[in-house]
C-alpha cells in the first residue's frame, strides 16, 4: 500500500500531469515523468500523491497479488482508519466505519460511478469481485463538497482492470470450506485503442454464521439455522477506449456480478439473496486546448436484490438503480493553478415488493474547486450546490492547505462539511403497524477538522493525523409505541482520534503499519457508538527471496458494543495471516496463504445475544498463469 511521500513536482511537470488527465476512469494506471504515483479520487483530478492534501492509501495491483486476499473487505480491512464490521463470511453484510463514521458515511465509487443501494443506504461491497479490480483509492475525510452525497466519512474508488498491452492472465485455486476460484482475463491495444475483459467464477459451501449466545455456565447454541451458509459470484467486466481524433476520446465499462449468499438470523433454514450489482458507463473527452479539458460521463449502476426464506413464507424483491450525467471541466490558469468546474444530475428509481410511497428522486449539482500547488505550500478550496427532489438544496464545502517545512518535513491541515441523504426506506416506506417513513428528515451533515504531519527519515515514511468531526441531524429509529414509529433526526455525535502510520525497508523485509485510536462518542448519552471498535493495528512484513515471496499479516481490534447503549459487548480480537509464493518461472507461480492463523473465535455483531461468527482458519492455495 502506498502512502504520501514528500516529493515535489516542477510547475512544468504538473502542467503536463493536468494536461494528460481526460477523465477520471484512464488517469489511474499511467505515472508521470518522476514515477510519482497518481491519485485521482481526492480532487477529481490527476495529482500525485506528493500533491494530495488529504490522507490517502493507494492499494495497487501488485498490493492485490501480495497479499492473496479473497474478498475486498478482507483486502481493506487493514486499511489505515478503517474499522471493519460483517455478519460472517464470504457474502455476509458488510461495512466499514471510516474514522469512526457510519458505515453509510463511505461513498463508494468503481471508476468514477457511484455505487450503492438508494433502499437500505448501503453499498454491498462483499460482491464486488477483487479478481476484476486494478487498483483502489482510500481518501479519509469529508469530500461531498465535490461528490455530494455520503461522503462524510471518506471515499473508496475502485479501479477494474485495465491494460494498453497484450496479456493475458489466468488463475485457478481451492480452499477451506470447498471454496473454488477461477478467473481469467485479456487485453490488447494499440495506440489509438485498448480494450480489456475479465471473468470470474467464486463458489463456497461455507460455514454457519449464526452461533452461540454467551451465557452461564455454558454458552447457549443457537437452536435455529444451523447451517452451513453458501456463497456463489460470477463476474464479467468489460473495459474500452478509442481516440476518435488527437483530442476526442471515447471510453467505456462494463462490470456486471451475480450469485446468491445464504444468510441467518431466522426461524428458518436456508435463507438466501439473489443479488445482481451492475455499473455501466460511457465517457467522452475532449482536449480542446494546452489549458483546458473536458469530458462527459454518463453512468447507470444496478443494485438487484431478492431475498427468500426456504419455506416460501417471505419473499422480497429490492431492486435500485441510478441514472447519472456528468460533466467535468479542468482550466489551467496559470502554471500553479487549476480551476475544476462541473455539473452532476442523478436519479435514483426503486423497483420493489414494498409499495414505497415515492419510487424516484433526482438531484442537481454545481461545483468549483481552485487548487494551487507551489514549491512550499499547496491549497485547495471547492465548494458543491445540490439540489434534491426529496429534501431541498443542501451547500457543502473543503479547504486545505499545505506546508512543505523542508524537504523531509510535510505539515498539512483541513476543514470541511459534508451532508448524507436519508434514504427511500427512511423517507417512504410504506406505512404498516409498527413503522412508516418519514418525509420531513432532513439530511445528516457534518463537519471535519484534520492535522497531519509526514516525515521522511532515511527510506521510512511516518504519517500522523488528527481529526475531529461533529454530525448532526444523525437519523435514527424513534420507538413511539402505541402510535406508528419512524425515523428522526434526534441524535448527535462527536468523533476524535489519531491515525498513525509507518512504511519502510528493514534487512530485505518490507513492513507498512498503522494504528488508529478513536474516541466515537453519542453526543446525547455519552455513550460509545455501536459497531466500531477504539483501537485499531495493523502490520504487515513482507521479503522476496529469489523466486520465493513470504510475508504475515497483524490484525487487531479493541472491544465493540454491538449497540449504542454499550449492551452487548464484543471482545476484541487479534488475527494472524501468512501467505507464500513460488515464481516456477516467468509464467506460472504457486500461492498459499492460510488466514487466522490461530483459529481465533470472535464476532463483530450480534442479532438477538446470538454471534455472528467470523470465518475460523481458512487455508487457500492457487496456481497462475501470465502471458
Amino acid at each position: 500500500m502506498t502512502q504520501k511521500s514528500p516529493n515535489l513536482l516542477t510547475p512544468s511537470t504538473i502542467t503536463c500531469l493536468l494536461l494528460s488527465s481526460f477523465h477520471l476512469a484512464t488517469v489511474h494506471a499511467e505515472q508521470n515523468q518522476d514515477n510519482s504515483e497518481i491519485v485521482v479520487t481526492a480532487n477529481r483530478t490527476a495529482n500525485t500523491v506528493d500533491e494530495t492534501l488529504a490522507p490517502v492509501t493507494i492499494i495497487t495491483k501488485e498490493d492485490i497479488a501480495r497479499t492473496q486476499a479473497s474478498s475486498l473487505p478482507e483486502l481493506l480491512q487493514t486499511t489505515p482508519g478503517l474499522s471493519f464490521t460483517g455478519s460472517g463470511g464470504f457474502g455476509s453484510a458488510s461495512g466499514f466505519s471510516m474514522r469512526g463514521t457510519n458505515t453509510d458515511h463511505i461513498l463508494y465509487l468503481i471508476d468514477g460511478v457511484p455505487i450503492g443501494s438508494a433502499t437500505s443506504g448501503q453499498t454491498s461491497i462483499q460482491y464486488i469481485p477483487i479478481a476484476q479490480i486494478e487498483r483502489i483509492e482510500v481518501v479519509r475525510g469529508p469530500r461531498s463538497s465535490l461528490y455530494g452525497s455520503d461522503a462524510i466519512g471518506g471515499v473508496v474508488q475502485i479501479f477494474t482492470r485495465r491494460s494498453g498491452e497484450e496479456n493475458l492472465t489466468a488463475s485457478a485455486g481451492y480452499g477451506s470450506d470447498n471454496t473454488k476460484e477461477m478467473t481469467a482475463n485479456y487485453s490488447n491495444g494499440n495506440e489509438n485503442s485498448h480494450f480489456s475483459s475479465g471473468v470470474s467464477i467464486f463458489n463456497t459451501e461455507g460455514y454457519d454464521f449464526y452461533g452461540y449466545k454467551t451465557g452461564f455456565p455454558a454458552p447457549t447454541a443457537n437452536p435455529a439455522d444451523q447451517d452451513d451458509d453458501s456463497y456463489s459470484n460470477y463476474s464479467l467486466s468489460l473495459n474500452g477506449d478509442h481516440k476518435l481524433t488527437n483530442s476526442l476520446k471515447l471510453s467505456g465499462l462494463f462490470l456486471r456480478s451475480q450469485g446468491e449468499n445464504e444468510f441467518d438470523g431466522y426461524a428458518n433454514k436456508d435463507s438466501y439473496t439473489d443479488f445482481t450489482s451492475q455499473v455501466m458507463s460511457g465517457t467522452l473527452g475532449y482536449q480542446a486546448n494546452e489549458l483546458w479539458n473536458t469530458q462527459l460521463t454518463i453512468s447507470r449502476s444496478y443494485d438487484k436484490q431478492y431475498n427468500q426464506l426456504e419455506d416460501n413464507t417471505s419473499k422480497t424483491r429490492f431492486n435500485t438503480s441510478s441514472d447519472l450525467i456528468s460533466w467535468q471541466n479542468n482550466i489551467i490558469v496559470r502554471d500553479y493553478d487549476l480551476l475544476t468546474l462541473g455539473l452532476d444530475y442523478k436519479e435514483d428509481k426503486v423497483d420493489s415488493s414494498s409499495n414505497y410511497t415515492e419510487d424516484s428522486r433526482w438531484n442537481q449539482a454545481a461545483f468549483v474547486q481552485y487548487q494551487y500547488v507551489g514549491d512550499v505550500f499547496n491549497t485547495q478550496v471547492s465548494f458543491r450546490y445540490d439540489d434534491n427532489e426529496s429534501f431541498g438544496s443542501h451547500n457543502t464545502w473543503s479547504f486545505a492547505t499545505g506546508f512543505n517545512l523542508d524537504e523531509n518535513v510535510r505539515v498539512t491541515t483541513s476543514y470541511g462539511t459534508a451532508f448524507k441523504a436519508p434514504t427511500f426506506n427512511d423517507l417512504y416506506w410504506p406505512a404498516d403497524s409498527f413503522f412508516k417513513g418519514n418525509p420531513d428528515l432532513k439530511p445528516e451533515e457534518s463537519e471535519s477538522f484534520d492535522f497531519g504531519l509526514e516525515l521522511t527519515t532515511g527510506e521510512t515514511l511516518w504519517t500522523a493525523h488528527y481529526f475531529d468531526t461533529n454530525v448532526t441531524n444523525l437519523i435514527a429509529y424513534v420507538n413511539s409505541y402505541p402510535s406508528i414509529s419512524m425515523m428522526e433526526n434526534v441524535n448527535k455525535a462527536n468523533i476524535s482520534g489519531f491515525e498513525l502510520t509507518v512504511a519502510t525497508n528493514i534487512y530485505g523485509w518490507q513492513l507498512t503499519g498503522n494504528a488508529s485510536f478513536i474516541d466515537p462518542t453519542d453526543d446525547e448519552t455519552g455513550l460509545m457508538l455501536s459497531r466500531r471498535s477504539k483501537r485499531n493495528l495493523n502490520i504487515s512484513l513482507d521479503k522476496t527471496t529469489g523466486a520465493f515471496s513470504y510475508g504475515a499479516s497483524v490484525i487487531a481490534s479493541s472491544e465493540r458494543f454491538n449497540k449504542t447503549n454499550e449492551r452487548e459487548q464484543l471482545p476484541g480480537f487479534g488475527l494472524m495471516n501468512i501467505r507464500a509464493a513460488w515464481e516456477i518461472n516467468k509464467q506460472w507461480t504457486i500461492k498459499a496463504k492460510v488466514d487466522n492463523l490461530f483459529d481465533k473465535e470472535y464476532a463483530l455483531t450480534q442479532n438477538g445475544g446470538f454471534d455472528y461468527n467470523q470465518p475460523d482458519r481458512f487455508v487457500f492455495t492457487s496456481i497462475h498463469y501470465q502471458m
